[in-house]
Parts: C-alpha cells; structure tokens; sequence
C-alpha cells in the first residue's frame, strides 16, 4: 500500500497530462545528474478522498532492482478541497521534490532516508512526506499481480 492513510483505498489516477509534465520538468531539470548517473525519474500519483499521494522515484536506467530513491508525498483532504487547493497543492509538491533532490544531488554521502511518514511545511502549509527506496513500479506491479484480495488482507490485518 502506498498511501499514507490505511483508509484510502480505491484512488483515482492523478491525471496523465499533470503527471507528464511533472516528469518531464524533473528529468530536465536534473538531466546532468540523470545523464551521470545513468538513471532517470518516474512520476505516479492517485487522489483518495482522505489525501492526495505523489511518489516521485529516481531509477535506473539499466538495472530495475537497483535501490532507487523515492519520495512520497501526502496531504488532507482540506488541501485538495477546491481546484483551486488542488493546483495550489500540486505547486507545493512539486517545490518540495525540487529541494529534497536538490539537498540529495548536492551531497554525494546522502543518506537520509526517512522510510516512516514524517511532517513537513512548505509555505504555511503542512504536507507529509517519506524518503525511501521503494520502487513503486514494482509495488504497483505486486500489487496487481496480488489483487484486491490481498489489499483486503492486509487491512484486516492492520487493527
């Protein structure tokens, strides 16, 4: 499970166009640091009722199983209550990515990761974040291939 909240479940895919964009924006923006060391960005997003998820990863361009870097993202549903929150939300977002790779790529010793959910604030605005190396393209396709049953599972497992 990805989310922050065990309640949210059955999300909605951010939309595609805003995904790419972000992606491309990243993987141009860091395309020196792509290039040197050989992997790229990979965004994914879904809306839940109860917040709004953004996982960026830093992967591998040649080795799928090698340890990415991953931050995720969260918010509550007051943050994402209007389109307007939404937009204001997805501008935050994308802000706090840029300093977490940025604090990243400017010390080659980083190793900070943060696997539990931890707050931050951003312009008078509490998100929640998690630094990890998860690589969600293969927690999607685990996922996928476990199904729903599973997902069911591990929440009643959970209480």
């Amino acid at each position: 499970m990805l989310a922050r909240k065990k309640t949210s479940k059955q999300g909605k895919t951010l939309p595609t166009e805003w995904l790419e964009s972000l992606n491309r924006l990243l993987n141009e923006t860091y395309k020196s640091e792509c290039k040197q060391n050989g992997r790229y960005f990979d965004v994914y997003g879904q809306v839940y009722p109860e917040e709004l998820l953004l996982t960026v990863s830093y992967l591998s361009e040649k080795d799928e199983y090698l340890s990415p870097i991953t931050c995720f993202l969260s918010c509550e549903p007051d943050q994402m209550a209007t389109a307007e929150k939404v937009k204001e939300t997805q501008a935050n977002f994308i802000d706090i990515v840029g300093l977490f790779f940025d604090e990243i790529f400017a010390d080659e010793e980083w190793d900070e990761f943060e696997p539990n959910w931890q707050e931050v604030s951003h312009k008078n605005q509490n998100y929640f974040y998690k630094l990890s190396r998860e690589n969600i393209n293969l927690t999607l396709e685990a996922d996928k291939l476990l199904g729903e049953e599973f997902q069911d599972l591990e929440e009643d497992t959970d209480h």
